[in-house]
């Protein structure tokens, strides 16, 4: 097969870099990755760059000859960049400016940033790229600010850029640790072991989630499409509140408990994608429907 061209993925061996190197290798993309992670199984076919994107050498050393990069190394979830945001600011600022360095250095064609729809914050539902910003949290700042950078070295280096903001993402394989694990993996993870389930607040919190396998079929629609330099939401346009999830996986662990405590600070009361615009211009849809994908991912986490 004749290589569709180059790509770098940064992050590449994370929970969702994983999915996009995949489907990469499988649409006949050439992938690099360039993760702090040592490289682990299941990457054989990809070229794998062991370092940290606060090294501008590495940065450099893993854009070289790329066609494109998908920006995904950062530090994640809102609760910590509250304790920790130096260690926010470090690597989804000065990481970030980092790789587009790199990027414009070597005439990369395209740079696609992977943002976050936390900085809608209190913005009116459904959120549209064009609304106001509004981060509540330190991580939502620092994701904005990744987009501002984007923003620059466009006028600065001409490097064409693409911002793609992810809603809330989920599949059987997120995360699920106490500490540092996503709601979803986290909260079949305590069915499983007959723990109680901690929902913040009254569990009305609404979110748009959106299956890991459609975030990453919209991020190579993204490095496919003439349109550059523009802000996308990617989502699925619905969204339940945390409660109905509750409920989705009660079908599985009909004896599970759930204990309502205080209100984290820093989160919006709802997000909801209006996915216009990446339907129209990206030619991309989510193909996965909420309580349908829900109902699939609580399947196969109470098989494992």
């Amino acid at each position: 097969m004749q290589s569709k061209g180059k790509v770098l993925v940064t992050g590449g061996a994370g929970y969702i870099g994983t999915e996009v190197v995949e489907q990469l290798l499988m649409k006949g993309y050439e992938v690099t990755v360039l993760d702090k992670k040592q490289k682990p199984e299941g990457l054989e076919h990809v070229k794998y760059i062991e370092g940290n994107i606060l090294s501008s050498a590495r940065c450099v050393m893993a854009c070289g000859g790329q066609d494109f990069v998908i920006h995904l190394a950062a530090k994640p979830r809102i609760p910590e960049s509250f304790i920790n945001p130096d260690e926010y600011f470090d690597n989804n600022v000065t990481g970030t400016r980092n790789i587009l360095t790199a990027a414009s250095a070597v005439g990369v064609n395209k740079f696609v940033y992977a943002s976050s729809s936390s900085i809608y914050g209190n913005n009116t539902a459904p959120h549209k790229p064009n609304h106001k910003p509004d981060p509540l949290n330190y991580y939502a700042m620092t994701k904005l600010f990744g987009e501002h950078l984007c923003k620059q070295y466009k006028i600065m280096f001409n490097l064409n850029y693409n911002i793609l903001r992810f809603f809330t993402v989920y599949s059987e394989n997120q995360p699920n640790s106490n500490d540092g694990g996503l709601m979803i993996g986290k909260f079949a993870r305590l069915a499983k072991e007959g723990k109680v389930l901690p929902i913040h607040g009254d569990g009305e919190f609404k979110r748009d989630y959106i299956h890991v396998t459609d975030v990453a079929s919209a991020l190579i629609a993204s490095i496919e499409s003439k349109v550059k330099n523009d802000t996308f939401n990617v989502g699925t346009g619905s969204n339940i509140s945390v409660n109905a999830v509750v409920d989705v996986l009660r079908t599985f662990a009909p004896k599970l408990t759930a204990i309502n405590i205080e209100k984290p600070k820093g989160y919006a009361p709802e997000t909801l994608a209006d996915i216009s615009k990446t339907k129209n211009l990206l030619n991309w849809s989510p193909k996965i429907e909420i309580q349908e994908g829900l109902a699939d991912t609580f399947r196969e986490l109470f098989k494992k």
